[in-house]
C-alpha cells in the first residue's frame, strides 16, 4: 500500500492528527461537472491500490452534462498517484480524478478533459498559458429567519476589529500551502464580509484545479467555524459583486521568455496585443461560460466596479480586460480578465480563454486602441456585455469559437441547463432583470462550489 505519511504541523487544535497515524481513514475522490461544481465520493483509505490500478465505476446520470440513465456508468481515474492529506478534516486525504467513459477513453465533456485538449493546442503552436488568479468571495452567516448578513462592516484593506476575517482568511492560506497551492496575498475587500485569496501563476491547468480545490477547501473550513463562505457573485444588492479576476501570459515551452513582454517598460507585445484582439472579438460569446448564472449579471451592472464594456486599457479596471502595472519587470508582463466570477468552472473559463486568444494570434488580430477614461460613467461608443443570461445564452448558442473549444455537445448542454435555470427563475420571481437579489437566487447559489 502507498501509505501517507503526515509531516503537517498545522495549528488548527482539534485538527491536528495523533503522531501515531500512518494515514487518514478516508479516500475521496473529486472531479468536476461541466458548471464546475466539485462533486466528491468517498473510499476507505485501504482500497488505494484499487483505485490507482483500475479507477472506480460511477452512476454519471444525475452529474449535468455526463451520462444518461440507460448508460449511466462511468469511469474515475486518479490523476495522481499520491493522495493529498486534508489538513482541516485529516481523517481523509484527497486525489483529483478525471472522468472516463467506460472504455478508458477520456470523456468529451469533462472540463479536465477540455482544457487539456485547448492546452495541447497551444503546446503545438509553441506556446504555454500560465494562469493567476484572484479568488474573491463573500463569509456570512444565515439567522434564523434565513437572513444572510456579512460577517463585518470592514472595507477594502480593513485591518481587525473591522476586519472578522483575518484569522480565517490565515487558515486559509496555511491549508492552501499545505497541499501545495501557493498564493501571492490575501485581504479584505470592499464589500462587508468580502475576503480575496490570490493565487500564484502556474500553467494553465495547475491553475484551473487550484481554483476547484481553493473554493473547496474555503468552504470546507468556513463551514468548520459555523460560517458559510458563498462564491455566489453577488449575494447584497448594495454591495460590490465577487469577481475571479484570471491574470494570463504567454510563454515558450521552455518557461524561459514570457512572450507577452517588451522592451517597453510596463508594455506589451504584438502577440499580447493579438491575444487581446481575439479575447474582445469573442467577448459576447465567451460571457455565458465566464459570468454562468441569473446572479453573475447583478454584478455586471455599473457603479460596483465590475466591467460592463468590453474594453481594454493600462492599469484601467473599469474595462474588461486590463494591463497591470508591472514596472517592466518581463516576468509580470500579462493581461487581467476582470468579467469571471468565482461561480464559474475554471477549467471551462480558462479553456475558453485560452482558444480565444489563440484564434486571436493564428488571425494576427488588431487589439482596438485602448481607453484610459472612466467607462463606468461612459462608454461612448464601446460594445456593452450581455446583460442578462438568457442575452449571454443566446450568443453562446451561435458561437463559432466556443463549440469549437468545448465540443458541440457541452455547448447544447450548458444551453439547455442554463437555458432551464432562467427560465425556473422567471417563473419563481416573474423578475426581469433587476438590481434586487430575490430569495430564489440565495437558494440557488449560495452554497454552491
Amino acid at each position: 500500500m502507498n501509505s501517507l505519511k503526515i509531516e503537517l504541523s498545522i495549528s488548527y487544535g482539534e485538527l491536528l492528527m495523533d503522531s501515531k497515524v500512518t494515514h487518514p481513514e478516508f479516500l475521496r475522490l473529486l472531479f468536476t461537472d461541466i458548471l464546475g461544481h466539485t462533486r466528491s465520493i468517498e473510499l476507505g483509505y485501504d482500497r488505494l491500490d484499487e483505485v490507482l490500478e483500475n479507477g472506480i465505476v460511477i452512476d454519471g446520470s444525475s452529474v449535468p452534462g455526463y451520462a444518461s440513465v440507460n448508460e449511466s456508468d462511468l469511469l474515475l481515474l486518479p490523476s495522481s498517484a499520491t493522495p493529498t492529506l486534508q489538513p482541516w478534516d485529516p481523517a481523509a486525504a484527497y486525489i483529483i480524478c478525471t472522468v472516463h467513459e467506460i472504455s478508458g477513453q477520456p470523456h468529451l465533456s469533462d472540463p479536465r478533459y477540455i482544457l487539456r485538449r485547448i492546452v495541447d493546442k497551444a503546446h503545438k503552436m509553441g506556446y504555454q498559458l500560465m494562469v493567476g488568479s484572484e479568488l474573491e468571495f463573500f463569509t456570512v452567516r444565515r439567522l434564523h429567519d434565513d437572513t444572510l448578513v456579512p460577517l463585518d462592516r470592514g472595507g477594502y484593506f480593513s485591518s481587525q476589529p473591522s476586519d472578522c476575517g483575518l484569522d480565517f482568511r490565515r487558515d486559509i492560506i496555511r491549508t492552501l500551502q499545505a497541499v501545495g497551492i501557493p498564493t501571492t496575498s490575501h485581504h479584505h475587500e470592499v464589500a462587508q464580509g468580502q475576503e480575496e485569496i490570490g493565487l500564484q501563476y502556474c500553467s494553465a491547468e495547475v491553475a484551473a484545479d487550484n481554483i476547484l480545490l481553493a473554493r473547496l477547501i474555503i468552504s470546507e473550513i468556513a463551514y468548520r467555524r459555523g460560517l458559510i463562505a458563498t462564491f455566489m457573485p453577488k449575494p447584497f444588492s448594495n454591495q460590490n459583486g465577487s469577481g475571479m479576476h484570471l491574470h494570463q501570459s504567454v510563454w515558450d515551452l521552455q518557461g524561459e521568455n514570457n512572450l507577452f513582454a517588451t522592451e517597453r517598460p510596463s508594455g506589451i507585445s504584438p502577440l499580447a496585443m493579438h491575444f487581446i484582439g481575439g479575447l474582445l472579438e469573442d467577448a459576447h460569446e465567451l460571457a455565458a461560460i465566464l459570468a454562468p448564472t441569473v446572479n453573475s449579471y447583478k454584478r455586471l451592472v455599473p457603479g460596483f466596479e465590475a466591467p460592463t464594456s468590453i474594453a481594454w486599457g493600462y492599469r484601467n479596471r473599469s474595462t474588461m480586460i486590463r494591463i497591470p502595472h508591472f514596472n517592466g519587470s518581463k516576468k509580470s508582463a500579462r493581461i487581467e480578465i476582470r468579467c469571471p466570477d468565482p461561480s464559474s468552472s475554471p477549467h471551462l473559463a480558462i479553456a475558453v480563454l485560452l482558444a480565444s486568444g489563440l484564434a486571436g494570434i493564428e488571425r494576427k488580430l488588431d487589439a482596438p486602441v485602448p481607453t484610459d477614461r472612466d467607462v463606468y460613467k461612459s462608454l461612448g461608443s464601446l460594445e456593452s456585455l450581455p446583460q442578462s443570461l438568457v442575452h449571454a445564452l443566446l450568443r453562446l448558442e451561435r458561437s463559432t469559437i466556443v463549440r469549437s473549444a468545448l465540443g458541440e455537445n457541452v455547448v447544447d448542454t450548458l444551453v439547455r441547463i442554463r437555458g432551464q435555470e432562467w427560465s425556473e427563475f422567471i417563473e419563481a420571481t416573474g423578475d426581469l432583470p433587476s438590481s434586487e437579489i430575490t430569495p430564489w437566487e440565495i437558494e440557488r447559489y449560495l452554497l454552491t462550489n
